[in-house]
């Protein structure tokens, strides 16, 4: 295992997000595998399909492949109040427990885990700073998807722009007095199994012409 650890693998792009990375090596398959972090260990190396070992950081002698061209198309498109709507609906929807599973079905290139075990989509779409998946933890009875939340560059949808899509917002109740102002809308959909809450997030009490600086849409149950 020191071996390879410490080896100048070059690793290339699977566009799996559980399988993310695979290189040939003395004439084996080494498979990369991202796990339930930090309920398990943030990696796992394989071997022509067995598990050598458990891996809690990347090693530094291992080179990352450059993200493939067709999954840099996936996040081409900017955020929109339409995009939102799509994403929302198929949120009303989702089943699925694997993260790489949800962002399939919103049109997504597969989350890749930082180091801390947060699934991030990247490269991130035009004008944000990311999109973050948040998965519930198995571990205390949750499953699948909890939220998609998008940060902007800069301030990008207004609320004019939000209650035209979604319908009038509600103002949340602020935390403290220093916390970002939001709205929600709750958005449901014919014969779906869940609904979706979409929260908007202002630096001050948002009129209409205001802008959000971030996005989230939550999964919810009836």
């Amino acid at each position: 295992m020191t071996e390879l650890t410490e080896r100048a693998i070059a690793w290339e792009h699977s566009g799996d997000g559980e399988f993310p990375y695979h290189a040939e090596v003395d004439g084996r398959t080494l498979t990369v595998r991202v796990n339930d972090f930090p309920a398990e260990p943030l990696y796992t190396l394989m071997a022509d399909g067995a598990e050598l070992a458990d891996l809690d950081d990347w090693p530094s002698s291992w080179r990352r492949p450059p993200v493939p061209q067709h999954l840099l198309d996936l996040v081409a498109r900017p955020i929109t109040t339409d995009l939102l709507w799509t994403w929302a609906r198929r949120i009303c929807d989702v089943t699925t427990e694997h993260a790489a599973e949800v962002a399939a079905l919103l049109g997504l290139p597969a989350p890749t885990q930082d180091d801390f075990g947060r699934l991030f989509v990247q490269p991130t779409p035009p004008g944000t700073a990311w999109l973050r998946l948040f998965m519930n933890d198995s571990a205390v009875g949750g499953l699948g998807l909890a939220s998609v939340e998008v940060r902007f560059t800069t301030p990008s949808l207004s609320r004019s722009e939000l209650d035209a899509c979604f319908g009038p917002s509600e103002n949340l109740p602020r935390v403290h007095w220093d916390a970002p102002h939001v709205t929600a809308h709750r958005i449901t959909t014919p014969d779906a199994p869940l609904t979706c809450t979409l929260f908007a997030s202002f630096h001050d009490d948002p009129g209409p012409t205001d802008r959000a600086f971030q996005i989230s849409l939550r999964r919810d149950s009836h």
